[in-house]
């Protein structure tokens, strides 16, 4: 029987903001590149190819989410039989919607003409649809292996690999546009190095689960219902995802023009930097909320939901703020001045990633007690709420209008819904909520605002040594207020149980 611990699951945590890092690291290099060599327009065709082929996951009904679960919780009961069963039957269904999106991408590709006037931009635009839809389709079969790695806890490996492919895909983007080619390289260079990664993935579930079986033997038409009945609410949540984020550049795009959402995805990445980075090192609690309710331990629910929710928004609120403080002179010296129309973007969605990220631990508790199908509803109501509010006000506020229209359905669904109603599965006051919010918000808000004072004249003149200083200094402020203002004695006692010694000198216990 595998033990999942606290400690292995921060080693691991650890492991994937790593990655996170360094792909963050190579975007901070890249974008700007691929936007000098591909220019405005081809730049923000290939963003909504990506945006549109992003689609396809929907495919997936939410069966990943099954598959995890079912192999995780076979693999922990050492079941090698029902592991094998699991990942044969869903082997078998991500087979055949891989044909269906092989479909789906050949019928796109004929229906681009609609859509694309230029017979020598449509040429190039079908290519790239079929390539990138292609390289999802060959994907699909290998998530029927997602649970095995989650059920050894072994992420580091799954990090190196994708360093490696990273670090690839960077090094042939770089060759190929330097050559004078375009988005149809950067797609076969993204389908050649996805294979790669397929393969390292499943070498590395076949390594840690040496049981594993492949055969028709295997599969079971009866756990077909089984895996999609539990997936059906974690679909519904895919499909407000798709909403909330996936939408904006195409009605920019259809309101205003292929350029103008290049300027939008400047300040939208930033944003999601941010947020991708807080969900990879705090994002691992599910587990832990899930044992404690199988043992009917409310209370530690509410503890660590508390603690979780306090380190999410002292994440949040202070990478935000940041981000906020450098975000325009960072865009001016990153991209160039023509960009900083990106900024207010940044603002608007900056405000939205850190109410989003700070909502996050419930999410992980509503999931581990089997009560997302609350979750799952608002977040499509929230979707299309956006949706709604983006194509009402983006004729008259351009990208400003689509940021604000992500936005404000946020403010309502996740500063009032749903915290309402995670107070009330864990019977938590919902004042001891919002003032173990609010608490940490006024102290970093104060601290960034006495900071930003302090500092700036440093940002009258762009440049990445003066912004890294303005970082580093900041960060290195804002870990003493952690320690001494906003952790208290409880607080250290309970990251004492879940850090490694190593970290335990920072504790004052």
């Amino acid at each position: 029987m595998i033990n999942i611990t606290a400690h292995l699951a921060v080693r691991n945590s650890i492991a994937r903001t790593g990655i996170m890092i360094i792909g963050m690291g190579i975007a901070f290099f890249m974008m700007p590149f691929m936007i000098r060599k591909l220019g405005d327009t081809w730049y923000g065709v290939l963003t909504l190819v990506q945006v549109l082929t992003g689609y396809y996951y929907l495919v997936d009904f939410g069966l990943a989410t099954a598959v995890s679960r079912y192999v995780s919780l076979y693999i922990t009961k050492n079941d090698v039989p029902n592991t094998n069963v699991i990942i044969n039957t869903s082997l078998v269904i991500y087979i055949v919607m891989a044909f269906l999106i092989c479909l789906i991408t050949f019928a796109l590709a004929s229906f681009a003409g609609y859509f694309v006037s230029d017979q020598t931009v449509l040429k190039t635009v079908r290519i790239v649809i079929i390539i990138m839809g292609l390289n999802l389709a060959f994907e699909f079969p290998f998530k029927a292996f997602a649970g095995i790695v989650g059920a050894y806890m072994r992420y580091d490996l799954l990090s190196v690999s994708h360093l490696f492919t990273l670090i690839l895909s960077t090094v042939l983007t770089v060759v190929f546009l330097n050559k004078g080619y375009g988005i149809i390289a950067i797609a076969v260079i993204g389908f050649f190095c996805s294979q790669i990664s397929n393969v390292l993935f499943f070498s590395i579930a076949k390594w840690l689960f040496q049981d594993m079986k492949l055969g028709r033997k295997y599969f079971q038409k009866e756990r077909v219902r089984e895996l999609f009945g539990y997936s059906v609410w974690s679909f519904v949540i895919q499909i407000g995802d798709q909403l909330r984020f996936r939408l904006d550049s195409y009605v920019l795009a259809w309101a205003l023009n292929a350029a103008i959402v290049t300027h939008f995805s400047i300040g939208a990445n930033l944003a999601n930097y941010l947020k991708n980075f807080i969900f990879k090192a705090t994002n691992f609690l599910t587990p832990l909320f899930t044992k404690y309710f199988a043992e009917n331990n409310t209370k530690e629910i509410r503890n660590k939901l508390l603690l979780a929710t306090k380190i999410n928004a002292i994440l949040a609120v202070f990478g935000g703020g940041l981000i906020i403080i450098i975000g325009r002179s960072f865009i001016h010296r990153w991209i160039g001045e023509k960009y900083i129309d990106a900024y207010p973007v940044l603002l608007i969605l900056i405000i939205a990633v850190v109410i989003e990220t700070i909502q996050t631990p419930s999410n992980n508790v509503l999931m581990a007690i089997a009560k997302h199908r609350f979750f799952a509803i608002t977040n499509v109501v929230e979707g299309f709420a956006n949706l709604a509010i983006s194509l009402i006000l983006v004729k008259q506020y351009g990208m400003v209008g689509v940021a604000l229209g992500t936005l404000i359905p946020i403010i309502f669904s996740r500063l009032i819904i749903l915290p309402m109603y995670i107070a009330k599965c864990v019977e938590l006051s919902l004042a001891k909520y919002y003032v173990n919010i609010i608490r940490v918000v006024a102290i970093t808000v104060s601290y960034l605002a006495i900071l930003n004072l302090a500092t700036n004249n440093i940002l009258n003149l762009p440049h990445y040594g003066k912004l890294f200083i303005l970082c580093v200094l900041g960060i290195t402020g804002y870990f003493f207020v952690i320690l001494n203002v906003i952790f208290d004695k409880s607080d250290r006692l309970i990251l004492k149980n879940i850090l490694p010694k190593k970290f335990w000198f920072f504790l004052k216990v």
